[in-house]
């Protein structure tokens, strides 16, 4: 999530970071994808993936007549939002669904919830790669388990980045250029994962996280203001 923002600070957002974090992002999706094959919640894909194409729509309307300058500025909103958002995540879910013990899924989402908070992940990952936010809001209250939870996430990421590969096509986004940094990144995904599981492990769960929150927030204030 810090990726986005951070590559848009000193690169071209539209031409540069979009087109290229999504192969990035989309490769990652397919290795992971293994994994977790048929351990997600098929009503939760069913209903925010829909909404997810509608956003990716949407968003590429916006995309089309976007400035490189204004991008950056979404970028950084959508950043600050995310931190936000996370930074709160625990208080609100727990106001959503209060723990209790031998209790079934304390929040049951109607249809709409799903094709609204799926629209509004497309448009959030179409812009920024960051759906993040709305995705979990919407599965967390669920209480789907550990593994059924990143399993719905995976396939969910998989499918909405998929589906925005075409939207950028269209928008003349991909270039040869890309396409062959992106296979020269590659291996260091891998390298990164590494790297944050080492830092993981050096620091606790929350100020890991907290450290992670206060650069996307400071990158995205950079973004708004420059």
């Amino acid at each position: 999530m810090i990726v986005v923002p951070l590559f848009a600070s000193f690169r071209p957002a539209r031409t540069v970071v979009l087109p290229l974090m999504l192969l990035l992002l989309f490769s990652t999706d397919v290795i992971s994808l293994g994994h977790y094959w048929k351990k997600w919640h098929r009503q939760s894909i069913w209903r925010l993936i829909p909404g997810a194409i509608v956003g990716i729509v949407l968003a590429s309307l916006i995309l089309k007549d976007l400035s490189d300058v204004h991008l950056k500025k979404i970028i950084g909103g959508i950043a600050c939002l995310f931190a936000i958002i996370e930074f709160l995540r625990g208080r609100i879910t727990k106001h959503l669904a209060p723990v209790a013990s031998d209790e079934p899924p304390a929040l049951q989402f109607k249809a709409w919830h799903g094709v609204l908070l799926g629209t509004l992940g497309g448009i959030f990952s179409t812009l920024a790669h960051m759906a993040g936010p709305v995705i979990i809001m919407y599965l967390l209250p669920q209480r789907l388990g550990n593994r059924t939870f990143v399993g719905t996430t995976t396939i969910l990421y998989f499918f909405i980045n998929m589906a925005k590969i075409p939207a950028y096509f269209q928008l003349g986004l991909f270039s040869w250029d890309i396409i062959i940094e992106a296979l020269v990144l590659l291996p260091f995904v891998g390298l990164g994962v590494q790297v944050g599981v080492y830092l993981n492990s050096r620091f606790s769960e929350r100020n890991f996280s907290r450290i992670v929150l206060i650069v996307l927030f400071a990158t995205g204030i950079h973004l708004l203001i420059v």
